[in-house]
């Protein structure tokens, strides 16, 4: 098992995949996976951006809704990309 990774591939590398077609369903279930993720991250923060902002509890969740739907396309974008590297860490669905 080699232990040599290209970190900055890693990093900014995109979803494996031996087509277009693959490679956008794989950039799309990460994508609804990041924004489920900051579904689940919101109701916590509304909290606090309740205190801080001075708004109602469903306008700073609202906020933070836009912003996990903000970095769920950019997750997309990123996976989709031919022109980024394959990330070394994933490995292409079967």
């Amino acid at each position: 098992m080699s232990t040599d990774i290209n970190v900055s591939d890693a990093l900014v590398g995109s979803a494996p995949g031996a087509d277009w077609g693959s490679r956008l369903r794989l950039a799309g279930l990460r994508a609804l996976r990041t924004f489920i993720q900051g579904v689940v991250a919101a109701f916590p923060t509304a909290g606090a951006g309740e205190l801080v902002l001075s708004a109602p509890y469903w306008q700073t969740f609202a906020f933070a809704l836009l912003a996990a739907a903000t970095t769920a396309i950019a997750s997309f974008l990123q996976n989709i990309a031919n022109f980024l590297p394959t990330d070394p860490t994933q490995a292409a669905p079967n």
